[in-house]
């Protein structure tokens, strides 16, 4: 028992009470006590109670060291020394309220009382019903506090299971993008790299036709009706737009095979130097489909703001993973705040992401990821990294997302931060340590 637990208890009661230990120093006392010693509390603890009793010591260690060693309440007579010099002869009784520990001597409940034997009596109970009370407490206390460990370390355990397999979730996703990737990159490099000597031959063809046009300006009859059914004219200038339409094709094929490729380090754990803006570009071109006006989507607007960054030592397989974690959200809250939007609305302030890196000294760069969607509500800000929390309903969200976020930026010795507001949205903003 605590002095501040005595007193809490100790107050309410009209008889004189101490808290001492089993070698007579005072550690608490109540309002009746002070005035039965005519002492203020601050004059009386930390003192000894042989200062303020008239008794032996020898009489009150005995005394305090057999209330220690019962687990009953121990009757006594002891005589106050008052300021006045009288003495008065109290009936004491004193219990024991924390067992003595190796750290610890035990600690004793003593009541002082000048009252009729019967009163005696009756206080006596309430003081054993009280120290039975607190004991009772205590215990459940320590029921709870074991409780509450063992919950924690199942959730600890539960968590860390979970990671595992969302972990090896992802790995297994990537290796599935890398194998796509490499299939699709076979054939469209045949592609592109052959678009080149297309546009090479079909060169020079025309200039064959045009030399032989100025050659022979007069062609027979059946090359004339040839070139009228060809619509040659025609011809010229469409097989240009084919050839840079297949062009601009084959490119853009390229570039999300590279995003598949990069992304696809979500299964490498070596730490490595890169440049975070090709594992954000990675994850926008793989989201590219959920940006994009759909039917009932009005499309969101990416805003990129890239510094000149230099290149970070990290796991670049884990922070694709952060980038697209906090992606997938930001469209997610998008998604639903469009629902409650008119269309005049969304015309004029339209979905957008905002995408901005800085160098913030020669130690840490910060990625900050905003949109103005639904926001998150103020109050639960403190919860949206722990497991299992999720704003997302029921089958659409795990709950581990910014969990995992958190432990991996964590792991990279950075920092992960929200502000939000329901009024214009959420900003998540990271921040790396830069290793030269």
């Amino acid at each position: 028992m605590t002095p501040d637990q005595f007193l809490k208890f100790a107050q309410t009661l009209p008889e004189p009470l101490l808290l001492v230990t089993s070698t007579g120093e005072i550690l608490a006392v109540n309002q009746p006590a002070t005035r039965l010693f005519s002492k203020t509390s601050k004059a009386l603890i930390g003192q000894h109670l042989t200062e303020f009793v008239t008794d032996s010591s020898e009489k009150i260690i005995d005394y305090l060291r057999a209330c220690s060693q019962s687990r009953q309440m121990i009757l006594g007579a002891l005589t106050i020394h008052q300021a006045q010099g009288e003495g008065i002869a109290c009936r004491s009784q004193g219990a024991v309220i924390q067992p003595r520990s190796p750290e610890n001597p035990a600690i004793n409940l003593l009541r002082l009382e000048k009252r009729t034997s019967n009163e005696f009596v009756l206080l006596n109970q309430k003081i054993q019903a009280l120290s039975k009370e607190i004991r009772q407490r205590q215990r459940i206390e320590l029921e709870l506090s074991q409780s509450n460990e063992t919950l924690r370390q199942t959730l600890i355990k539960l968590q860390k299971a979970l990671e595992v397999v969302q972990t090896e979730k992802m790995s297994g996703l990537g290796q599935l993008v890398a194998g796509i990737a490499h299939e699709i990159n076979n054939p469209i490099s045949f592609i592109h790299g052959n678009l080149t000597y297309a546009s090479k031959y079909y060169d020079d063809l025309l200039k064959l036709i045009q030399l032989y046009q100025q050659e022979y300006p007069n062609p027979s009859l059946v090359i004339q009706q040839e070139i009228q059914a060809l619509d040659l004219d025609f011809v010229r200038q469409d097989i240009e737009k084919l050839l840079q339409s297949m062009q601009t094709g084959s490119e853009r094929i390229s570039e999300i095979v590279k995003s598949l490729r990069n992304f696809s380090r979500l299964d490498e754990a070596t730490f490595k130097v890169v440049n975070i803006h090709e594992g954000l570009e990675a994850a926008l071109m793989i989201l590219q489909s959920r940006l994009n006006p759909s039917q009932g989507h009005y499309g969101i607007e990416v805003i990129k703001d890239y510094e000149e960054l230099p290149w970070v030592f990290c796991s670049p397989g884990q922070l694709n993973q952060v980038f697209m974690n906090l992606l997938n959200n930001a469209i997610d809250a998008l998604e639903e705040a469009e629902q409650v939007r008119s269309p005049e609305s969304m015309q004029n302030y339209p979905s957008r992401i905002w995408i901005r890196t800085q160098e913030l000294s020669d130690r840490y760069i910060a990625i900050r990821i905003k949109d103005n969607g639904s926001g998150i509500p103020t109050q639960i800000h403190h919860q949206i990294f722990n497991p299992f929390f999720t704003t997302k309903p029921v089958g659409k969200g795990t709950g581990l997302g910014l969990s995992v976020c958190y432990q991996i930026i964590e792991s990279h010795n950075g920092n992960i931060n929200v502000i939000s507001d329901p009024a214009w949205g959420t900003e998540f903003s990271i921040e790396l340590p830069i290793i030269h």
